[in-house]
């Protein structure tokens, strides 16, 4: 099978933010469906399992999603992709708003607040069935990033963004970007 053809499916990115024990949690989430509309529309979200940001979203049972931005700094992308939330304060290093008790990316196109209803285990992630308790308008000028266009455009600079932020804590451990 040819695994690139699957990256021809048109999808966005996303940051997920949730609470944890600590503070918050988040990461880089890939596979958002809207599954119905109406006066309570529901969405689909495939999370990696082995994320501790899956672990809380289970424990919580809500979660938002901030839907990114084309021109989202690579960083951001690193940022929540490239590290566990069970040893870094992801949020820190991001501009953030707190709204409604979770975080969401300043400067994403828009923002939902999901409440989970139901989940399936597959076999290398989570289908959490969720309902929209909140949306509203973030960046309305700005195009949401598309997969397809992070992979071909952006995936070598977040990893080098990553790379350098590594480097820089390493220097200096109380450094934060």
């Amino acid at each position: 099978m040819d695994i690139a053809a699957l990256y021809k499916l048109s999808y966005g990115l996303y940051t997920a933010g949730v609470k944890t024990p600590r503070g918050y949690g988040g990461c880089i989430i890939d596979a958002v469906a809207q599954v119905s509309a109406g006066a309570q529309p529901i969405i689909a979200v495939g999370s990696m399992k082995n994320n501790y940001t899956n672990e809380c979203i289970k424990a919580e049972q809500e979660f938002t999603l901030s839907v990114l931005a084309e021109g989202t700094d690579p960083f951001i992308i690193a940022n929540f992709g490239f590290q566990s939330a069970r040893v870094a304060d992801k949020w820190t290093n991001a501009p953030h708003t707190v709204r409604d008790g979770l975080p969401v990316l300043d400067g994403a196109v828009s923002y939902l607040r999901l409440r989970l209803f139901e989940k399936k285990e597959l076999a290398t992630h989570t289908l959490f069935l969720c309902d929209v308790t909140d949306a509203w308008l973030g960046d309305n000028e700005r195009r949401p990033l598309i997969y397809g266009d992070y992979l071909r455009d952006m995936k070598d600079a977040a990893m080098e963004a990553f790379k350098r932020y590594k480097a820089s804590i390493q220097e200096d451990p109380a450094a934060i970007r």
